[in-house]
């Protein structure tokens, strides 16, 4: 007669096949989750500046529109509570001035772990690239004239704790680009 405890049933699974698959599992976890979370810092970086890019759109439209000059400017963080923005206003007197009497277009605040901030370190006003000078002294700044055209084409950089460096480029066609930090 056959010992039961030692015959094995039509169904299920031994201690060791168990452990195998979730050693298995636990390895392949291991090894994906940091690409994950590498992919997921990208994916929120990107849409930050995406955000940024539809706001220097939208600034360009206005130009257009109201055939007059529209600014986008950075506004870095003056500590903590205040968060640093991207602003974008219609020009009428062109000045590069934000007067009383010009409609401020969209003003997008930064989340707290994005910084303005090129791969070399430049933070805020110097990581600003080839724009026009701000008439107060501040960052330099992207200026539509009338006819959408822009007057310096240049970029507004963004990075985050992970060193995902980021640009919005305004150019014929305004658009985004990862740039690539030398290594530290």
């Amino acid at each position: 007669m056959k010992n039961p405890a030692r015959v094995r049933g039509p169904r299920g699974f031994t201690l060791i096949e168990l452990l195998v698959v979730l050693s298995l599992m636990l390895i392949l976890a291991t090894l994906g989750i940091p690409a994950l979370q590498s992919t997921l810092h990208q994916a929120k970086i990107r849409g930050i500046v995406q955000e940024a890019t539809v706001l220097i759109r939208q600034a360009r439209l206005d130009a257009v529109k109201t055939s007059t000059q529209a600014v986008v400017q950075i506004v870095p963080s003056t500590g903590a509570g205040d968060p640093g923005h991207v602003l974008a206003f219609s020009d009428r007197d062109s000045d590069g001035k934000l007067g009383a009497n010009e409609p401020v277009l969209a003003n997008l605040p930064l989340p707290s772990w994005v910084i303005f901030e090129d791969c070399n370190k430049n933070v805020d006003k110097n990581s600003v690239y080839e724009l026009s000078p701000d008439p107060n002294g501040g960052p330099d700044m992207l200026i539509f004239q009338r006819d959408g055209s822009v007057s310096n084409t240049g970029a507004f950089r963004f990075n985050d704790p992970y060193d995902d460096c980021m640009e919005t480029a305004a150019t014929g066609l305004i658009k985004v680009n990862k740039l690539s930090c030398p290594a530290s």
